[in-house]
């Protein structure tokens, strides 16, 4: 049996501690984002520099996986669609437009299965 092989390399996950330590080497100048990136193994130095922003704004790297909330993020999500109005709410006006509007779309109905009944005799 063949046992086919991810091509993907997967990345180490970091715990906070880790990442404290690692944002502290590269405040402190020991070593440069590329190459911490490359020791370390992270996806991209831009990891490294959210982890510094992270550090500089709350004082550690926080852990934000699976944190997102629809308080924290309201545009998390597919949107939610507009409930429709109840008929009592509509003014006289956008009744009658609402009731031409369907008329409309029977006559565009009708039309069109009288043109697929045309096509269907000259076959």
């Amino acid at each position: 049996m063949y046992v086919r092989k991810s091509k993907r390399k997967t990345h180490k996950k970091f715990t906070i501690e880790e990442k404290n330590q690692i944002v502290l080497l590269y405040l402190d100048q020991h070593m440069g984002g590329s190459e911490i990136a490359r020791t370390y193994d992270l996806n991209h130095r831009r990891q490294l520099y959210e982890w510094v922003e992270q550090y500089k704004k709350y004082g550690t790297c926080v852990d934000k996986r699976g944190k997102c909330t629809k308080l924290t993020n309201p545009k998390k999500g597919r949107p939610r669609k507009t409930p429709e109005r109840p008929l009592e709410d509509y003014s006289k006006q956008e009744l009658i437009e609402r009731c031409r509007m369907l008329e409309d779309i029977k006559k565009s109905l009708a039309y069109l299965e009288s043109q697929k009944q045309k096509k269907n005799i000259k076959s």
